[in-house]
């Protein structure tokens, strides 16, 4: 094999490898109630909304909000 294909092969089992960890990182965190399930703010609105960001949505403002959430 030439060195330009080993070179992206090595680069596409790396991302794999990087999906992998991701993926138990995920699992594990919503397991162990450290994190949200992913949800669609933009489609579903915030499920996991504090009482604090709740206010600060309704007064106008436009607080943070991710993708998934981090549990305290």
């Amino acid at each position: 094999m030439n060195e330009e294909f080993e070179e992206i092969l090595k680069d596409i089992q790396n991302m794999e490898s990087d999906f992998d960890e991701f993926e138990i990182w995920l699992e594990n965190g919503i397991e162990r109630g450290w994190i949200t399930e992913p949800f669609c703010n933009t489609h579903d609105g915030d499920p996991y909304m504090t009482e604090e960001e709740q206010q600060e949505w309704e007064e106008g403002g436009d607080p943070c909000q991710v993708v998934l959430k981090i549990k305290q």
